[in-house]
């Protein structure tokens, strides 16, 4: 018999040890069929040969939660964030600049402001919005994607005026719009008026997205809200999708979760592929902590006035995850305060009677989870998935503005989890930060914040249980752990060669670790030389 590949490489890694399974994998039908010394495989009739001794050769990274269309498609829209938006006055140039270049009447988009970070500590206003484009409708995203800002011809476009009763149009003191908008009702009553790019259109901000991952050595992602909340636009995401898996060589293996805003929501029934697949739907039960629209069991630390939003009811939670658990669908539920994720593990407690699923029903996020919300988590087989870069990104000011000390320190309760023996995922969220699993895993050891300080030192876990996280474990949140996450016989042979070995040499290793190569099917699909 001849095999397709042998890799060889200093050693092969699995994600459950840190002594290696050999030195090289042999690959066939782009799976693995054997992992070993390289000597064992000296007599075997190969193909192909690639040497790859002075690197290690590690499981390629699942991302368990992003939203992959999003990532390329942002790429053309205005950058509102830092650094190079300093004040609100830097944010106004870019868009002048872009007005001049772009067709009166044509949308002017822009993404990542954060008003945290601005001089003026507040997001551009309505009435500067509309003296920097008067003749183009703008509609900047917040850094949280849970909040955006408009001007006037936006705003028109959409039919809003200050008699509208859209909950999260925000109005100052005296009645008078202020252009900001908060959550999903308030989003999307701009955001469908703004025209939807084509699913050709769509296939090359994809594979833009697939580029980036493939550099950062994932191999699998997600699409964690399939069509946004735009119902019309998931047919044409998902065939955007198919387009891409179907003609894009190499493509990362890709796992949608529906964002359902009804129960009419159309679910893509196409049979799952090799490289796409639909695994359930996404609902929304909070906001962001940086929005200051998660919903928490106790006021905001620098806004004492409000303890968030909460999107859904628990009559509503409970109704939908029946509705869907009917059907055989798996649920993601974006929860990030505590009381938004006691409000979902009560409607799951409802929809279970107490008892364990065996669904794998997910809690996306699930940053501000408490001791006894993570046990609860673990009676009912739900599983939490932790934004784990919250804490290196925006640690500082959760600590600073939004938490404070106590609340903030606890953030991400990895250690918590682990201690109680719940299966959980890291990710990124990309776009809402970038997809870089290396930097997300030392995050989740070290702790340390974007100002290197660190945050909840407590809840720091092992570079073994933080490699889980962003494999085998993230794998198994998506049912896909006899596919990938993994370096075994049998799984896909979709694999990363790193230039250190952190599962051997520790975190100091980890912090200067580069992905060298990135693999799918045991095919090379990036080379950073």
């Amino acid at each position: 018999m001849k095999y397709d590949h042998l890799i060889l490489s200093s050693s092969v890694m699995s994600p459950h040890s840190p002594t290696p399974l050999g030195d090289a994998i042999l690959v066939d039908n782009g799976k693995i069929v054997a992992i070993g010394p390289a000597s064992d495989f000296y007599t075997t009739n190969i193909h192909k040969q690639t040497d790859l001794r002075g690197y290690h050769l590690y499981p390629g990274f699942v991302e368990s939660h992003a939203h992959l269309w999003l990532m390329g498609h942002l790429q053309g829209q205005i950058d509102c964030g830092p650094p190079q938006n300093r004040k609100v006055q830097d944010i106004l140039e870019q868009i002048s600049r872009r007005a001049k270049d772009t067709p009166s009447g044509t949308w002017i988009l822009g993404h990542h402001w954060d008003d945290t970070l601005l001089a003026e500590k507040r997001p551009p206003t309505l009435e500067e919005l509309t003296r920097a484009a008067p003749h183009h409708p703008v509609y900047l995203l917040h850094n949280s994607a849970h909040l955006a800002v408009a001007n006037q011809m936006a705003l028109d476009f959409a039919g809003i005026t200050v008699h509208s009763r859209i909950p999260g149009i925000m109005k100052d003191g005296s009645g008078k719009l202020r252009g900001e908008l908060r959550e999903w009702d308030a989003l999307e009553a701009v955001s469908r008026h703004i025209p939807q790019p084509s699913a050709d259109d769509m296939a090359k901000d994809i594979a833009i997205a697939v580029n980036l991952c493939l550099k950062q050595g994932v191999t699998s992602a997600t699409d964690a809200a399939l069509g946004l909340g735009d119902p019309k636009s998931i047919q044409t995401v998902w065939h955007a999708y198919q387009t891409r898996a179907e003609s894009l060589k190499p493509f990362v293996r890709t796992q949608c979760y529906v964002r359902v805003t009804n129960p009419d929501t159309l679910i893509p029934d196409n049979p799952p592929t090799p490289f796409l697949s639909v695994a359930g739907v996404k609902l929304f039960a909070d906001g962001s902590i940086q929005g200051h629209t998660a919903f928490l069991s106790q006021p905001y630390h620098d806004r004492p006035e409000t303890q968030g939003i909460a999107v859904m009811d628990l009559n509503e939670l409970v109704q939908t995850i029946k509705f869907y658990e009917n059907q055989g669908l798996q649920l993601a539920i974006h929860a990030n305060g505590d009381a938004a994720i006691d409000r979902v593990l009560k409607a799951y407690d409802t929809c279970f009677e107490g008892r364990y699923s065996p669904r794998r029903h997910r809690i996306e996020h699930a940053q501000m989870a408490s001791k006894e919300q993570l046990a609860h988590m673990r009676q009912l087989g739900v599983l939490p998935n932790f934004f784990i870069n919250h804490v290196y990104y925006w640690g500082d000011r959760h600590r600073d503005l939004f938490l404070g000390t106590d609340r903030s320190r606890s953030l991400n309760p990895l250690a918590t989890a682990r201690q109680l023996g719940l299966v959980f995922g890291l990710h990124s969220d990309a776009p809402i930060t970038p997809v870089n699993p290396l930097q997300s895993l030392t995050t989740a050891v070290t702790r340390l914040t974007n100002s290197q300080q660190h945050l909840g030192s407590e809840q720091a876990i092992s570079v073994q249980e933080a490699w889980q996280g962003y494999t085998t474990n993230a794998a198994y949140l998506g049912f896909r752990e006899n596919q990938v996450g993994d370096l075994a016989v049998g799984l896909y042979a979709d694999c990363v060669a790193l230039s250190h070995n952190p599962l051997v040499q520790g975190v100091e290793a980890l912090e200067d670790t580069k992905v060298v190569k990135t693999f799918i099917a045991g095919e090379e699909a990036f080379d950073a030389s």
